[in-house]
C-alpha cells in the first residue's frame, strides 16, 4: 500500500526532511567518487579562474601597481 516514499514518518522524524537522507553507499561507488572529484577540481579551477581575473583587473585599472 505504501511506498518507500509514501509511508508516514517514524515516530520523531520531520516529514518535511525525509527525501534529504544521504546514501552513504553511493558516495562509495564510482560514480560517487568521480562527482567528488569533479566537485574538488571545480572548486579549485574557480578559484584560480577569480585570482587570475583579479589580478588581470588590476593590471589594467592601475598600471603602475601590476607586480
Amino acid at each position: 500500500m505504501f511506498g518507500s516514499r509514501d509511508k508516514p514518518p517514524a515516530e520523531g522524524e520531520p516529514e518535511g526532511l525525509r527525501g534529504f537522507a544521504v546514501d552513504k553507499t553511493f558516495f562509495t561507488s564510482l560514480k560517487g567518487l568521480l562527482l567528488e572529484a569533479e566537485l574538488v577540481f571545480g572548486l579549485l579551477l574557480v578559484t584560480v579562474l577569480a585570482y587570475d581575473a583579479f589580478k588581470i583587473y588590476r593590471a589594467e585599472m592601475v598600471p603602475g601597481l601590476s607586480r
